[in-house]
């Protein structure tokens, strides 16, 4: 986070509703939706100013789709923008549509230049969901590369570590169990994992995933 000024990588991607603007209830796959497109946009060292963290207000005081951009903030590290929904939201079949749909009008609206980078982020986070990974460290050597990263599930479901090794001599991908985490935003402090630590016995060959770029949380 960079409280003078500087640009900021986003880390975070709030919803909230209601006249007390109060966290938006009950959608928990949109919830997911916002937190994997703010880490994969991380990957990219995507920045919306200064502030790491995008806080949406969904009101129906505007017309349905309107995103309208805010100089407000409770904090420094928070900037709010408002979308207009239906009267009824979150009262409507279509709400976690409404609300990814309105995440990405109002990453587009504020950072009309990086169109294309938003849309791929869209498109992944979309079609693979909870399987998406986010980079969080990465060493390599002549005979195979070792990687960390973490995905984001949907709650109540336990968002999950992962340790993966791709072995460069036979061209395979191996993985172990993913480790459940109290919240996805542990896996931060739980990445500073050794090669010589690893339990080799315990991985297994995999699919290779999708995997974001290099994550980074800024303090």
């Amino acid at each position: 986070m960079t409280k003078d000024g500087r640009p900021s990588r986003i880390a975070d991607i709030r919803y909230f509703a209601g006249d007390a603007r109060s966290y938006l209830q009950g959608q928990e796959e949109a919830v997911a939706f916002g937190r994997r497109m703010a880490w994969f946009l991380n990957g990219e060292d995507f920045c919306l100013g200064a502030y790491p963290a995008l806080y949406l207000y969904f009101t129906p005081s505007l017309s349905v789709g309107a995103v309208v951009v805010t100089a407000e903030g409770g904090e420094w590290w928070q900037r709010y923008t408002h979308v207009g929904v239906p009267s009824e939201f979150p009262d409507v079949p279509d709400a976690t549509e409404i609300v990814m749909r309105g995440t990405v009008d109002a990453l587009l609206t504020i950072r009309p230049d990086q169109t294309s980078t938003i849309r791929m982020a869209e498109h992944l986070v979309r079609t693979q969901g909870a399987t998406l990974r986010f980079l969080l460290k990465q060493r390599e050597s002549r005979l195979r590369t070792v990687q960390v990263s973490f995905s984001i599930s949907r709650f109540p479901l336990p968002s999950l570590l992962h340790v993966s090794i791709f072995d460069r001599i036979k061209g395979s991908y191996l993985e172990a169990p993913g480790i459940p985490l109290m919240f996805y935003q542990e896996a931060f402090d739980l990445a500073g994992i050794r090669v010589s630590e690893l339990d080799l016995a315990t991985f297994v060959n995999a699919p290779t995933p999708v995997m974001s770029r290099l994550v980074k949380r800024q303090r």
